[in-house]
């Protein structure tokens, strides 16, 4: 048996950009709390340490 025809790489890639295009845009948003969490922590404990 042959099993070259069965996996359709067209229609996995096609099927991976479009969940791509759909969920970068929650992806975004996720990680740009994340970096202004770590940002806000970073001030704060700069603010913090130059008043020790």
């Amino acid at each position: 048996m042959y099993f070259g025809n069965v996996w359709d790489w067209n229609f996995f890639w096609s099927v991976f950009q479009n969940f791509l295009a759909s969920g970068a845009s929650f992806v975004l948003i996720v990680v740009a709390a994340l970096v202004v969490g770590i940002l806000l922590r970073v001030v704060v404990n700069a603010i913090r340490g130059a008043g020790k």
